[in-house]
């Protein structure tokens, strides 16, 4: 009897076993925790939703919680922009680094820029030499500052790597695992015969920051999950000034056919077309947007084209009940979501923190051959 009883304790310990994504809720921002069964981490994003917010603080509380430890393996910033990034000096990353006590192994970047050799201040857009930009915000100024000024002692500093595509920068123990970054500041990237990377700033029509989100593609035994930011999916010219470019096109069959989606920007309109959904084709899509966003995410063309595959559609709030309750498939979980892929399954799970529902799917066997990472053009 107690050979069988400890056989099942070890039945339940290993089923519990396996790959953890936890979708923070954290309103109109993005923040992720991934988790291997060896317990290697990885934080994409600590986002918040305005200058004074603190969404890190549930980050950091959050982290702590699922860890049992302060410590994470891997940061991914995939792009410059508040509600990826936070403020520096005030929240965000730099509130998780240097006030909440959350180190990490290693924080991959995006090559945006870096202080002028020579400056002993570091504070305004001259002081920085821009690699690879075009629309440039306050806290992206402010991160390249305390990024990159070697003058100040920073906790990101010693460990800051610029991502590079394909190559295997994050690396978890686990048979089977694999984390790609399948692109990173619009690498390879043209528009009108001319290259997205470098300084764009001075353009008439400068592209979109989110034109230069870290993608990656992530992959435990047979599932597979895409997040990328804000990875832009058009080319077109917005009113205020600067412009999108269809990233999504040029890299979507590195990315192939998924099992479970992130969308990206948070559903935007100018994200999430309709080649991609078709190239990945995901089982389920998640969603990270805030209830009454000023930017009507998530749009109903992007919930159609993921609505197109997708069984289901879950967002971590009630965005944009005036699109979403037009879909049957739309699940407004107002909370944590958490997808679970057992180690060795052949299903995936998709519940809430509160644990208020389970949903399970079927994991693709067999995906067709996707194209080998590497820059396209």
């Amino acid at each position: 009897m107690l050979a069988l009883l400890v056989l099942s304790l070890l039945s339940v310990s290993d089923a519990a076993k396996g790959l953890d994504i936890h979708v923070f809720n954290v309103g109109q921002a993005d923040s992720q925790l991934i988790v291997f069964p060896s317990g290697y981490s990885i934080l994409v994003d600590a986002g918040e939703v305005k200058t004074g917010s603190m969404n890190c603080r549930i980050i950091a509380e959050r982290i702590k919680a699922i860890l049992g430890k302060s410590y994470v393996d891997v940061a991914v910033l995939t792009h410059l922009h508040m509600d990826h990034l936070g403020v520096p000096f005030k929240n965000g990353f730099w509130y998780l680094m240097e006030t909440a006590g959350i180190s990490f192994g290693k924080f991959v970047d995006r090559d945006s820029g870096a202080m002028k050799a020579g400056k002993t201040e570091c504070s305004v857009e001259d002081d920085i030499d821009w690699h690879n930009a075009g629309t440039v915000s306050g806290p992206a100024i402010k991160w390249i500052c305390y990024s990159t000024n070697t003058l100040l002692q920073t906790k990101v500093q010693p460990i800051r790597k610029i991502a590079v595509p394909c190559y295997k920068m994050i690396t978890p123990p686990d048979e089977g695992a694999d984390v790609e970054i399948v692109v990173s500041d619009a690498r390879g990237v043209k528009y009108e015969g001319n290259p997205l990377t470098g300084d764009h700033r001075n353009e008439t029509y400068a592209p979109s920051e989110n034109d230069y989100s870290i993608s990656l593609r992530i992959q435990y035994g047979n599932f597979v999950y895409s997040t990328s930011g804000d990875l832009d999916g058009e080319n077109s010219k917005s009113e205020f000034k600067y412009m999108y470019h269809n990233i999504e096109s040029v890299y979507k069959d590195v990315v192939g056919e998924v099992d479970a989606y992130h969308a990206n920007h948070h559903g935007s309109s100018h994200s999430n077309n309709a080649e991609w959904l078709l190239a990945l084709k995901p089982t389920v899509s998640v969603i990270s947007c805030g209830a009454g966003n000023l930017y009507k995410h998530p749009t109903e063309v992007a919930v159609t084209n993921m609505n197109t595959y997708s069984k289901k559609i879950y967002l971590t709030q009630n965005c944009n009940p005036t699109v979403t309750d037009k879909f049957s498939k739309a699940i407004i979980v107002n909370d944590e979501i958490l997808i679970h892929y057992p180690t060795g399954g052949v299903s995936f799970s998709i519940s809430n923190q509160g644990g208020n529902f389970t949903t399970y799917f079927d994991v693709k066997k067999n995906k067709p051959t996707r194209k080998q990472c590497g820059i396209q053009n």
